[in-house]
């Protein structure tokens, strides 16, 4: 029923759920880096996660391979960003040098203490030390730094932030504020990307420890963003004044910035917000926002004082990428909005409930079409990724109170979208709509992808009350920030001529008035969404690299996918995902000569649908692994394609056109189009990823370059399937000045374009 609620926050058993994820975030401390090659950068955290509007910024990206990350960008206009330097971890055999000096002066005054010509509590400068012995201040620094995390039995070895990267953001004056995306590239190619923000109020940064500690630490002014880094066991604490009737909201911002850690459990840092009156008692606490990670807390002072804030980990974990930002003051926050959504191309008032609004009523422009978009002004001057409005085409309805049973079930008129709420709690709302038999109906519930707290359940019976349909979670691919898929979705054929009956509730029996809902009752609609992986594509001239694309499918269409790219240059290979399939991989051949800098492209799906030619663009995303297992499709602003300086261009390889036919009995063909002057005697192929039961079984000559012998296992190969074959194509080579004459030595010619394949019938 719930397949993914063990990974989102859990709504029961909490305690022995995260208990049991520390002892798991121990035995995999380790830590797996997102998958990627093993040159291509990969960024882990950037702190600060943001600026101020008008301000100069210095931000640190970790991560790895970022020693030839030469230039940066940011998603939108008005922010300029400069590489200014690189770190990388202290060389091994250098730091060993390091302690046998340290080692040595500390035998020599050993010697001199019991000599009595030393003090014996003299404190040891290590810098002093380490610059005799020839060390630069750089080198001192990382020194440093190894022999705290050395001396740290909490802290752990993790390569996958061993390197950074320093860059300076000159944020312009009417820079637009929100959520922004940030990317380095380079020699080593172009870097996943990272969430970061620009802001309207004053940023601070956690002060660094200091030894002694302050007398009176620095208390700190609303509103402000405050920018800090958790390392394991530690907890960062604001101090601040607050006068009594003071509504305070505190929103921290640490899942936002990184949605999914690979090797972390639940797989993201866990904030927890705590507020502490002068005397260290707890007057307030928020681990999460309803069924969101990031704690928001509201906090309505009751007496004038001094107070502190405090952020630390639900586990207790901590490391550089455990980065967050709170967002502080007597701010708006908006908790739900009412409706969720409305008519496309039209003005919708929305009634508006939160904290510390100025007004709750407003009027929200909503876009022409389908589909679910962001609407600034429904944040109140507040920002967060979680704004969301959908709009649709069809009617629009509200739910009237009494609903809750068939007695006061108002008669829908199909299609329809209602507007509603369950409220009080173990509320259900019920509605009639006419059914006949052989006219299929879709009852689809948008809530928590519009960021509602209702877990939805939906129940169709008859005018007897039996119980004809039911749904309760329904996985959604094209939201890859949620882990608790908690819509409800139902495709229902009815059996017979005459009314049925739709209830609607939330499964926890909970409710109230935030807990809001779409409620889409239509004939099918059949349609398709595409999502393309990764969201930043690596190559070289004349390169072929793999790409995947997802379809997500709609009511019921399973229908071929024909797929193209723009601009002109690069080849798409193997464009088509097949009838029935959910993802194809294709490939992605780099045109020559290469662009500078990323260059955005985009891929389109085109099909036919009801006699109707429909295209739909494919949204850029980055498959995240979270907690060693869980994989989701996480969207991303732009799709990129890079041709890193200093890569030789290549000649693409061809294959014939035309799919490849393979059966059981005689297996199949593939020619593969090389000059005549290339060697072709000992070339192999290697399959990537091979669709179940088949393989390769040979590569051999032929007059125009060589043949690629494929084969099908009867027990495994599934008659009717299609779909592309991923193949390196690898030559045979002379042996170099130091290898043995008499060796077999081969090199990889590189990917091959898709080649498509069909499993002929038996």
């Amino acid at each position: 029923m719930r397949p993914h609620a063990p990974v989102g926050m859990p709504r029961r058993g909490t305690r022995f759920f995260l208990e049991a994820a520390a002892v798991l975030g121990i035995l995999f401390s380790n830590g797996l880096c997102p998958a990627q090659r093993s040159s291509e950068p990969g960024l882990a955290y950037v702190y600060p996660a943001g600026g101020k509007m008008g301000s100069v910024v210095e931000v640190l990206v970790g991560g790895q391979n970022l020693e030839k990350m030469t230039s940066a960008m940011i998603s939108g206009e008005g922010v300029q960003v400069t590489v200014v330097g690189y770190s990388r971890p202290l060389p091994g055999k250098r730091a060993q040098e390091f302690r046998e000096a340290l080692a040595e002066h500390r035998k020599e005054r050993m010697e001199a203490i019991q000599a009595g010509t030393a003090k014996k509590n003299q404190k040891e400068d290590i810098a002093a030390i380490l610059q005799e012995d020839g060390a630069t201040e750089e080198e001192i620094r990382l020194f440093k730094i190894m022999q705290n995390q050395r001396n740290d039995p909490k802290r752990q070895d993790n390569k996958q932030l061993a390197e950074s990267v320093t860059l300076r953001l000159e944020i312009a004056a009417d820079a637009p504020k929100g959520p922004r995306t940030l990317r380095l590239f380079g020699k080593n190619g172009l870097s996943n990307p990272l969430a970061i923000f620009v802001g309207t109020f004053p940023e601070e940064l956690r002060p660094a420890p200091t030894d002694p500690a302050p007398p009176s630490p620095p208390t700190i002014r609303f509103p402000v963003v405050l920018n800090g880094q958790i390392m394991p066991g530690q907890s960062d604490r604001y101090f601040f004044h607050a006068d009594r009737g003071e509504r305070l909201v505190f929103f921290a911002q640490a899942r936002d910035l990184m949605p999914y850690l690979a090797d972390a459990v639940p797989g993201w840092f866990q904030a927890v917000l705590t507020v502490f009156d002068s005397a260290g008692v707890e007057v307030a606490s928020a681990q999460s926002a309803r069924f969101a990670p990031d704690p928001v807390l509201a906090f309505d002072v009751k007496e004038s004082g001094d107070y502190q804030l405090e952020i630390r980990d639900a586990l207790h974990r901590g490391r550089e990428d455990f980065v967050y930002r709170i967002t502080a003051g007597r701010i708006p926050f908006v908790t739900g909005i009412f409706p969720l959504g409305g008519s496309a191309g039209s003005a919708t008032t929305v009634e508006v409930s939160g904290w510390n609004l100025p007004r709750q009523m407003l009027s929200a422009e909503v876009p022409p079409g389908e589909g679910i978009q962001p609407v600034p002004q429904l944040a109140n001057g507040f920002f967060s990724m979680d704004v969301a409005f959908a709009h649709d085409t069809i009617p629009e309805d509200f739910s009237v109170e009494p609903d809750n049973d068939t007695g006061h079930a108002a008669l829908v008129a199909v299609p329809m979208t209602i507007n509603g709420r369950i409220e009080p709690p173990g509320d259900t709302d019920v509605f009639a709509v006419k059914g006949k038999k052989g006219k299929p109906l879709v009852f689809e519930v948008f809530a928590r992808r519009l960021n509602s707290p209702l877990d939805s359940f939906l129940r169709i019976t008859d005018a007897a009350g039996r119980q004809l349909a039911y749904s309760d979670d329904q996985e959604d691919m094209g939201s890859g920030l949620l882990t608790h898929h908690a819509d409800s979705r139902i495709f229902f054929d009815p059996p017979s001529n005459g009314i049925f009956y739709v209830h609607l509730g939330d499964a926890q029996r909970q409710g109230g008035p935030e807990f809001s809902y779409r409620l889409r009752i239509s004939r099918p609609a059949p349609d398709f969404a595409l999502r393309v992986v990764p969201s930043g594509i690596n190559g070289a001239p004349g390169v072929t690299v793999p790409v995947t694309i997802h379809a997500l499918r709609k009511d019921g269409f399973s229908g071929d996918i024909r797929l193209s790219v723009a601009p002109e240059g690069f080849v798409l290979s193997g464009g088509c995902i097949p009838a029935g399939s959910d993802s194809v991989t294709t490939t992605l051949t780099f045109p020559n000569p290469p662009k500078p800098a990323p260059e955005r492209i985009e891929i389109t799906g085109t099909a036919e649908i009801a006699g109707a030619q429909v295209a739909r663009k494919a949204v850029p995303a980055d498959d995240m692994l979270q907690a060693f297992i869980y994989h989701h499709l996480v969207p991303s602003t732009e799709l990129l394609a890079y041709s890193p300086p200093g890569r030789s261009p290549r000649t693409p390889l061809q294959v014939a056109p035309g799919p490849v036919k393979i059966s059981s009995a005689t297996g199949g063909l593939a020619t593969v189009l090389l000059p005549k002057s290339t060697r072709k005697d000992g070339m192999k192929a290697e399959l990537k990823n091979p669709p179940e039961g088949i393989s390769v079984e040979g590569v051999s000559p032929c007059d125009d370059g060589v043949e690629i012998a494929f084969r099908a296992d009867s027990e495994k190969a599934k008659p009717g399937t299609r779909g592309n074959l991923i193949v390196e194509l690898i030559a045979r080579r002379n042996p170099g000045k130091n290898e043995k004459p008499d060796g077999e030595y081969h090199s990889s010619m590189g990917l091959l374009p898709a080649i498509p394949f069909e499993l002929a019938e038996k």
